[in-house]
């Protein structure tokens, strides 16, 4: 599930903390980027459990109608709450086993899903899935997709009450929300329970990339110094955003020591991470600086890739 992107967003967020914190023992940086990789992982199993939360609202809801008697419990909260995916989901062993070890409690209670459900009664998605009358589990794994897809991707609300829990999260929601959708789509009836999840990285490699990106990272702090200083004809060395400087430094780190990625997807990667990461301006700068850079390597005969 930890892929690339997301592994050079933590590496160039661990350097630039290191930097600022005085620079720290590199066996801190180690620690500090596994605490990252691990914590957006448990964003991951965190933001599959909103539809059981959500659906859990919905149960305590029509209980709570029934023991109070109601003469009347809305048709569409009583099918939410016996929603046949989520039913499954909340026997998946993997997602299972999350929950016990991790007290979500801040989210079930949270106002978030109060207001959310409210919400959810009235939509437009809501009522569609009404009108279909296919109350099966492919449709009702397809209400929570597109649910999620509505309420808790790109939500303010939302983000603010993850970063609240954990400030290693904040950055990662928007790439996690990508593999959360993947993951409920996947999900197969009579299955679930066993099916497993994402794994945290598609293979060793991956996990090997985020470690020797942030040693050579750290590494090439010099030579990164003396290419800016030798291409910033217009701007003062002292002045440009350090956080720009850093992603430079990561982007030359992968160009010169990772032969098998080629030039353009890591300068493709880096000026993405910059705008994303930086200031408006950051994406065009990177880029140029970084293009500069590699011909001028190349030129020395000091980075064999073709551009």
């Amino acid at each position: 599930m930890i892929n690339r992107v997301l592994i050079r967003l933590k590496v160039v967020q661990v350097i630039y903390a290191y930097y600022q914190n005085g620079g720290q023992s590199i066996s801190s940086a180690e620690r500090e980027l596994a605490q990252s990789l691990d914590s957006a992982y448990s964003l991951y199993k965190t933001l599959l459990y909103i539809p059981i939360a959500l659906v859990n609202h919905a149960r305590k809801s029509v209980a709570k109608q029934k023991r109070m008697g109601a003469s009347h419990i809305p048709a569409k909260e009583e099918r939410l709450a016996a929603n046949l995916f989520v039913a499954q989901l909340e026997t998946n062993s993997e997602l299972l086993q999350f929950v016990e070890s991790n007290d979500l409690a801040w989210l079930v209670e949270s106002d978030w899903i109060k207001d959310t459900y409210a919400q959810i009664l009235e939509s437009d998605v809501m009522e569609e899935y009404w009108q279909e009358e296919r109350f099966d589990f492919e449709s009702d794994r397809e209400l929570c997709r597109k649910l999620y897809k509505a309420y808790a991707q790109e939500n303010d609300e939302l983000d603010s009450l993850l970063e609240e829990q954990n400030l290693y999260w904040n950055g990662d929601k928007e790439l996690i929300d990508s593999f959360v959708l993947k993951t409920l789509r996947a999900f197969a009836d009579g299955s679930v329970a066993d099916q497993p999840l994402k794994s945290e990285f598609k293979d060793e490699d991956d996990r090997q990339f985020a470690l020797d990106l942030l040693h050579f990272g750290l590494e090439t702090a010099p030579a990164r110094e003396a290419a800016v200083a030798a291409n910033c004809r217009r701007w003062d060395p002292s002045r440009l955003a350090f956080l720009d400087v850093i992603i430079i430094q990561v982007a030359m780190a992968e160009m010169i020591n990772f032969p098998q990625i080629p030039l353009r997807v890591t300068i493709n990667e880096y000026v993405e991470l910059a705008k994303s990461l930086s200031t408006p301006a950051s994406g065009s700068f990177v880029n140029g600086m970084l293009e500069t850079i590699v011909k001028d390597m190349t030129a020395q005969g000091t980075l064999n890739k073709e551009f």
